[in-house]
């Protein structure tokens, strides 16, 4: 079972029982440095440790719940984990390609599963740093700003060295640009084929 996939059980687990998922991630933290954490009946045990890793017996009324290893390096970042960015344990749709070029558009414009945009906003909001995991396990840094121009403002999530290429204030071209809508909001993102640009400081 990999690492991605442990968080994930530990998430179907939380939805279960009703509990609410950072709390119950911080428990293992608080079992990794104290042997054991109790949570809405739930006891979380740390029945082996070792400078890799630990082993965490979950139980409920004297009933096991489950047995789970985690490594020391995810332990260190479950506090700060955005559970919203683990991938899905379900298996993606298929994509339909798009054959099309980008096109030049204001914030107004845009709309989820559109692709190809080149859009230049200024930064209006840029929020402190916090941790999310890659789908190979990997720890990133990602703050989501804000960024609008005279027609609108959108979110435009920063990815580790984006987060201290732009500032408040900066003015900024996002080249083959997609969008699609997170947690209720709009948000424009750079992806691999992409490019974030700081054409303004400010």
């Amino acid at each position: 079972m990999g690492e991605i996939t442990r968080l994930q059980y530990l998430v179907r687990i939380s939805n279960k029982y009703g509990l609410d998922t950072h709390r119950f991630l911080n428990c293992f933290v608080e079992a990794w440095t104290q042997k054991e954490s109790l949570y809405k009946g739930i006891s979380i045990l740390c029945r082996q440790k070792t400078t890799e890793d630990g082993v965490f017996l979950l139980t409920r009324d004297q009933s096991v719940i489950a047995q789970i290893r985690l490594s020391e390096t995810t332990l260190r970042y479950l506090p700060t984990i955005d559970v919203a960015s683990l991938p899905s344990d379900k298996s993606p749709s298929a994509r339909r390609a798009e054959k099309r070029g980008p096109v030049d558009v204001k914030i107004k414009d845009l709309s989820p599963g559109v692709k190809w945009v080149n859009l230049r906003a200024k930064v209006v909001e840029k929020p402190n740093t916090r941790t999310v995991f890659s789908r190979m396990g990997t720890p990133l840094g990602v703050s989501t700003a804000t960024i609008s121009d005279n027609t609108g403002s959108i979110k435009l999530p920063l990815w580790n060295a984006q987060i201290d290429m732009v500032s408040v204030g900066d003015t900024v071209q996002i080249e083959n640009g997609s969008v699609k809508r997170f947690r209720g909001e709009l948000q424009v993102s750079v992806g691999r084929k992409g490019r974030l640009v700081v054409v303004e400081n400010k």
